[in-house]
């Protein structure tokens, strides 16, 4: 019949059927006929999704830097998204009437780039490009109690910083520095063993000339 439709649903989404501004059906990996003239699907997906990120910022000391990691999320809770975000199919229930599905992803990572600037402008830049695992654990854990995530419906599983990088400049300057250091390093190495040669030797010619004077006085 004109208009009757047919839709199947993946374990991994969740459906709200609307008929007459009213819920008439819910549920995730189920199938279902409706009428599409008088019908509203709204289809949330709930597996897991992996956003890459980089993010440029300044440390407490005034050095770019860059973070470059990514997050995971899903969707936990969503009647709440549904709520909040459009995510109403069209009446053939093949895509999405509006552009909230795509903005999601960036709202999440805005509101880790927020908490990772305020971490990184605690730390001057050494400490910052030592500090991921540390980082990490401080964003996860305000994530974890995020009101807007939570808002949403939305949980973190993961979060992974790949690297915390200067500027190229900044990189020549630290790789100069420490080049120095190990040159410094290793002339004083060596001073030290010629040192303790020249030590060792006149400890052998003070111990000939004892000797020698321990003979003659015999």
């Amino acid at each position: 019949m004109f208009g009757i439709r047919f839709i199947k649903i993946p374990p991994t989404s969740h459906v709200i059927q609307y008929s007459g501004g009213k819920i008439v059906r819910e549920g995730a990996g189920i199938s279902f006929f409706y009428y599409s003239p008088t019908t509203s699907l709204v289809l949330v997906p709930m597996e897991s999704t992996e956003e890459p990120f980089i993010f440029e910022e300044q440390t407490a000391d005034y050095q770019s830097v860059s973070l470059q990691g990514q997050v995971t999320f899903r969707i936990a809770e969503p009647q709440k998204l549904a709520a909040l975000m459009n995510f109403t199919l069209d009446p053939g229930g093949q895509r999405y009437v509006s552009e909230d599905p795509e903005k999601l992803p960036q709202r999440v990572i805005h509101l880790v780039h927020v908490l990772a600037r305020a971490e990184i402008e605690k730390l001057p830049l050494r400490q910052a490009l030592r500090a991921s695992e540390a980082l990490v654990r401080a964003i996860r854990t305000q994530l974890a109690t995020l009101p807007e995530l939570t808002a949403l419906g939305l949980e973190v599983l993961g979060l992974s910083l790949l690297a915390i990088k200067p500027t190229p400049e900044t990189a020549r300057a630290l790789e100069a520095e420490t080049r120095e250091l190990l040159l410094k390093g290793a002339d004083e190495a060596i001073f030290m063993r010629r040192n303790a040669a020249v030590e060792q030797e006149r400890a052998i010619k003070e111990n000939e000339l004892n000797t020698e004077i321990a003979v003659e006085n015999k």
